[in-house]
């Protein structure tokens, strides 16, 4: 069983380390990070198995978990498997209607939830999942007295007495886990359609850690991550959570988004993963701060950007630097990129990007500033595709196949993978016939070879934009295009059957407001920078230049700005920051029929 499934991973490691220190976390919000070794860890897994086992959990159940990223997620999740059960997470910007359907869709047994607001949505749908046995509460709010709700210090005590008695029986019944064993089911946040699960095994986990560790070697005695997206979601889980597993590599978990800067401070990591819109955000925050200085700063950053430019493409291009701009390179590094990386902890090499193209304007800038850029893609159904690395890597592209893997184009360019293949959606065969082919998965993605192989991935299929001319055109690179417009936060090309491109481009309301103080505006109102003539003359600006370089049917004729960013609470973006473009098209519609109200 040794590495052949995530519970061996777990059991060799911790028996080989035990005293090393493999996660720190905040035990409450703002605190201090704590540390918890592999011993530790192990014991509060096998508790936690223990308590499952005393509320009569058999193998095969599946228990979700409602949560944001904390020790307890990751505590429930190996105790889970321990327990020989099946973990089935839940993001935590769910509403209670999307819990409701993935909890009754996955046959759930058990739940843990996070806090009071999380265990609120499974009360209110708790009559409509009859196979619910028990909730499980992770804080210490007091759950109402009417509901049979299971607090996790009181289950995890119970755990701990009991384990003298359990542990080599749940150790030898973990020992009898198998590589094709399901262990966990995934729900696709789905940009259309309602959720999809994924069964995974234990086998999709460890081939993708193991291709992944033929491709990059990382000594786990100098790094250190910060886990910064939500383990719902299974590329965190893998690259964020479970390599640190497979590699010894301690990881420490962000407070939130939110506290991204001040956690990067504290814990001072040498690496994190994430999606290109964070990425895209910090170029824009550092773009916009730099903006901001005196003439000769300004001026000062731009050079130095052109710098860190040259050297990136020729290290791209397989070249060594030469003296002189190695020079250049070290005296823009001390004057410039030095303090963005203090920013970021000081100790920043390298960072992972996947779930969408990160476009290669922001790549090259962060490896600019020294920090390499990999790129990872797959789909949750094939666990892993390609992958950039150190030594070979073209930012604008997502790499080479991974080791283990097959990729290909069909003729109509849609992206096909092998390799790693997913078990297939729980209760749904015929979209698991839909997506799996003579072993091969169709991604739904389009792309394309670049000259030395590495892929480019130019959209979603059905995403394309097929206008009123027939033209084909790739949403994706010209929206990535608008996001470097300074003041926006985020951007959907509109022109399916049209006969031009529009776009509805959303304010980034605390750059707006920056904005807004420096040029003396008396409004801290979104709604009313917005409207603002100097604000409209750069994004108008800024459209222009997104447009100088795209054929002619490419272009945006026309904009609309919103004074706010999309949100996840109106379902417009997913929990990975993916827009959903149905749902957007639907509640800003009127205002793209304004677009198109004056055309012929």
């Amino acid at each position: 069983m040794t590495r052949e499934t995530i519970v061996g991973l777990f059991l060799e490691q911790s028996a080989s380390h035990p005293d090393d220190i493999i996660i720190s976390y905040k035990s409450e919000p703002k605190g201090a990070y704590r540390d918890i070794t592999w011993g530790d860890l192990l014991n509060e897994s096998l508790s936690f198995a223990a308590g499952l086992l005393s509320l009569g959990f058999s193998p095969g159940e599946r228990l979700a978990i409602l949560s944001f990223n904390r020790l307890e997620w990751i505590i429930a999740d190996l105790g889970t498997l321990l327990a020989c059960g099946v973990d089935v997470p839940i993001y935590h910007t769910n509403t209670p209607e999307q819990c409701a359907y993935i909890i009754r869709d996955a046959d759930v047994s058990c739940v843990v939830v996070e806090d009071a607001a999380q265990l609120d949505k499974i009360l209110q749908k708790k009559g409509e999942l009859p196979n619910l046995k028990h909730v499980i509460l992770i804080s210490d709010d007091q759950p109402p007295k009417e509901h049979d709700v299971i607090l996790l210090s009181e289950l995890m005590a119970k755990g701990k007495n009991e384990l003298g008695t359990l542990k080599d029986e749940i150790i030898t019944q973990a020992k009898n886990i198998t590589a094709d064993d399901t262990a966990t089911i995934v729900y696709t946040s789905g940009t259309t359609g309602p959720p999809k699960g994924c069964l995974l095994s234990h086998r999709n986990t460890l081939y993708v850690l193991d291709s992944i560790h033929a491709l990059i070697q990382i000594d786990n005695r100098v790094h250190r991550s910060l886990l910064i997206l939500p383990l719902s979601h299974f590329y965190p889980r893998v690259s964020g959570y479970y390599y640190n597993l497979y590699q010894n590599i301690p990881l420490a978990i962000a407070e939130s988004i939110d506290t991204l800067a001040a956690d990067m401070a504290l814990v001072r990591p040498t690496y994190f993963c994430s999606v290109p819109r964070v990425f895209e955000k910090v170029y824009a925050r550092i773009v916009s701060a730099a903006e901001k200085g005196s003439p000769l700063k300004r001026a000062l950053f731009r050079w130095a950007v052109s710098i860190g430019r040259k050297r990136s493409r020729t290290i791209t291009a397989g070249r060594s630097p030469s003296v002189f701009l190695r020079l250049r390179y070290a005296c823009a590094s001390a004057l410039v990129f030095k303090k963005i990386k203090n920013v970021l902890g000081g100790r920043l090499q390298f960072a992972v990007s996947a779930g969408a193209p990160l476009s290669a304007e922001v790549g090259e800038f962060i490896h600019s500033i020294g920090v390499v850029v990999i790129e990872f893609y797959g789909l949750t159904e094939t666990v892993g595709g390609t992958m950039t690395t150190f030594s070979e890597f073209r930012y604008g592209t997502v790499g080479k196949a991974m080791p283990g893997f097959e990729v290909t184009l069909a003729p109509d360019g849609e992206i096909l993978i092998r390799g790693n293949n997913f078990k297939g959606y729980h209760n749904r065969p015929e979209l698991t016939e839909d997506v799996l082919k003579d072993g091969w998965c169709y991604t739904g993605d389009v792309g394309r070879w670049d000259d030395d192989g590495f892929l480019i991935i130019t959209d979603r299929k059905k995403d394309l934009i097929i206008t009123s001319g027939g033209k084909n055109i790739s949403p994706q690179n010209i929206e990535n295009r608008l996001k470097q417009i300074p003041l926006i936060a985020n951007a959907i090309v509109i022109g399916d059957g049209r006969n031009y491109l529009t776009a509805i481009l959303t304010l980034d309301p605390e750059e707006a407001r920056q904005f807004a103080m420096g040029l003396g505006i008396p409004s801290d109102s979104s709604e009313e920078i917005s409207r603002h003539p100097s604000v409209r003359d750069v994004i108008e600006k800024g459209v222009d230049s997104a447009n100088a370089d795209l054929a002619r049917f490419e272009t945006i004729k026309k904009f609309a700005l919103l004074p706010n960013d999309f949100t996840q609470d109106k379902g417009e973006i997913t929990p990975t920051l993916k827009l959903r473009r149905k749902v957007i098209r639907e509640n800003y519609a009127d205002i793209i029929e304004s677009l198109y109200a004056s055309s012929a």
